[in-house]
């Protein structure tokens, strides 16, 4: 099996909605299926930084590994671990410890997925495992995971190491795909410079996110350069989305889709909380305006692989950093309208009550937007499920 060694620029649009670009270097699928292919091997984890191409690394470790052993392959979210899988298979398992960001609460949750995984590989011969996971949170749950290290978590690659190589490649993609493309001569991008991508104020994102985003919404440029900051600029842009009235209603949808999640054809379209939010969408306009929301979501690349029909599959923002920028957006605009309204999940991992320290793609809530929140906890009994979180009020 020949694998390339250098890194590759990979194209995901088989969804149709998607032409997001991502960066995978062929040396690391290669060790990954070589390392998988060793009988001992049961699992694989891929650890990276947020945007780092974890969850791209991993599918395409999946992809080749599966086809060269011509196995089934299956993509899941932690909490979505199926109760068993035929042998030749290869499972790859992501979102761990939340989709977008930490929720501060599912440690036990990930112990028993965890536990579930051993007992998977205990019970088959030729069932393997790919974990992907966000390396700082492998550092920081260290101790709760500890005890998986024998089984689902030894043999691991490393995507954050520093390579002169990666940066040619980076560097090259900026060129071609951000400045020459531009014909506008007087466009900021031609003063943008590559080194600013690497000094910013965004250094908690991977580069291949940053360049994957400049390039897709290219009106960032000026914002872009003047702040050094990606997640500002991208919340910026849908702020000023929603300011245009030609886009109004993709702009709608793009609050639907924030506030719950994601967005099925099969789903009860929540037409109580689209007349609460002043909202005139509806449910058959989605197909109207889905040319113009291409740019911001796609199908859910596991119901994507897992052969989903589109008239199933749910749709969500084609990388969690896009719905975190919306979030953003909504949030500065209108904080009680993600405190009452946006799903609970995305509330958890992303709001901190006022006092506790924030990341990068965290927001500060004060106490009366934390106090709206538990009343909705508080009306829909999850007070319990959620005690451990700071934001959360016994």
């Amino acid at each position: 099996m020949r694998i390339l060694s250098y890194y590759v620029l990979f194209t995901l649009e088989s969804d149709g909605l998607t032409d997001y670009k991502e960066f995978v270097k062929g040396e690391h699928v290669k060790n990954g299926v070589a390392a998988l292919e060793k009988k001992n091997v049961r699992s694989l984890a891929v650890l990276g930084k947020f945007g780092n191409s974890v969850s791209s690394t991993s599918r395409r470790i999946l992809s080749e590994y599966a086809k060269h052993k011509k196995w089934k392959s299956h993509l899941c979210r932690f909490i979505d671990i199926p109760d068993s899988v035929e042998e030749n298979t290869i499972l790859f398992v992501y979102g761990w410890f939340g989709f977008l960001n930490d929720d501060l609460c599912s440690t036990v949750t990930v112990q028993r997925a965890c536990h579930r995984l051993e007992q998977m590989l205990n019970n088959t011969r030729s069932v393997k495992v790919i974990v992907g996971m966000r390396s700082d949170l492998r550092t920081r749950y260290d101790k709760y995971l500890e005890e998986f290290t024998n089984l689902l978590l030894h043999k691991a690659i490393h995507l954050d190491s520093e390579n002169v190589n990666k940066d040619v490649e980076y560097l090259k993609f900026f060129e071609e795909k951000i400045k020459n493309p531009c014909e506008d001569g007087e466009c900021e991008c031609k003063h943008l410079t590559y080194d600013m991508l690497q000094d910013g104020k965004d250094k908690n994102v991977g580069i291949p996110l940053i360049l994957n985003v400049i390039a897709r919404y290219h009106d960032l440029v000026p914002n872009y350069r003047k702040d050094r900051d990606i997640l500002k600029a991208l919340s910026d842009h849908f702020t000023a989305l929603g300011e245009n009235n030609d886009m109004k209603f993709v702009y709608e949808w793009i609050i639907y889709i924030c506030l719950k999640g994601k967005f099925s054809r099969l789903d009860l379209f929540d037409e109580k909380m689209v007349i609460d939010v002043g909202l005139q969408i509806r449910k058959d306009t989605f197909n109207e305006n889905e040319v113009h929301m291409q740019r911001y979501i796609r199908m859910r690349y596991s119901d994507q692989h897992n052969n989903v029909s589109a008239e199933e599959a749910q749709y969500v923002f084609w990388h969690p950093f896009i719905y975190i920028c919306a979030f953003h957006s909504l949030y500065q605009k209108d904080r009680e309208l993600i405190m009452r309204h946006c799903n609970v999940n995305a509330i958890l991992e992303l709001v901190r009550p006022r006092g506790f320290k924030t990341s990068y793609i965290e927001v500060s809530a004060d106490d009366h937007a934390v106090n709206m929140f538990n009343n909705r906890l508080r009306e829909n009994n999850l007070v319990e499920k959620y005690k451990d979180h700071p934001l959360v009020k016994l």
